[in-house]
């Protein structure tokens, strides 16, 4: 069977690293963690799927994209929905959307959205920023400004609400 689940010629197609090459690859984690961010995979928002060249390697990330993508996925996820998170991943915004005024709505996402980005596990964020928010018909738009430990960005998000 050529596409088994475990290929039993894994160790034939393994590239070998030399002992120098593996010595600066070893230097190169420990100050990434050092800093606090680790590589990871590039993840596509728009398509909802990992990023691959034409030559179906995943495309990676630096440690400050990886965070900077951690941010995105945990203020765009309802807090309590999945089981595979903890408690501290994403936010309630079934409840801003509850909201009986915008002011409520507003401070109900930026006291969920500061929370749960404060809550990185690798404590990579220091400080959020003032959110803008930006109404329009049944939805609203936010900015989040985030100080990271060696950078500021900025993360975008937009929720649907009924409040108005």
């Amino acid at each position: 069977m050529a596409d088994t689940l475990f290929p039993e010629d894994l160790l034939e197609d393994e590239e070998v690293i030399n002992d120098e090459e593996e010595e600066n690859y070893i230097e190169d984690e420990e100050e990434e963690d050092a800093a606090g961010y680790r590589y990871s995979v590039f993840f596509d928002f728009d398509k909802g799927d990992f990023v691959a060249g034409h030559d179906g390697k995943l495309k990676g990330a630096t440690g400050i994209e990886a965070w900077e993508q951690w941010c995105q996925k945990v203020i765009q996820t309802q807090r309590y929905a999945h089981e595979a998170y903890s408690s501290d991943i994403g936010i309630d915004f079934e409840k801003a959307v509850q909201a009986e005024s915008r002011a409520e709505a507003e401070n109900i996402l930026n006291r969920e959205i500061t929370e749960a980005l404060m809550a990185d596990p690798a404590e990579r964020t220091q400080y959020v920023g003032d959110i803008s928010f930006s109404w329009h018909g049944d939805g609203c738009d936010v900015t989040v400004p985030i100080q990271g430990i060696d950078g500021n960005i900025e993360v975008d998000a937009s929720y649907e609400s009924e409040v108005g």
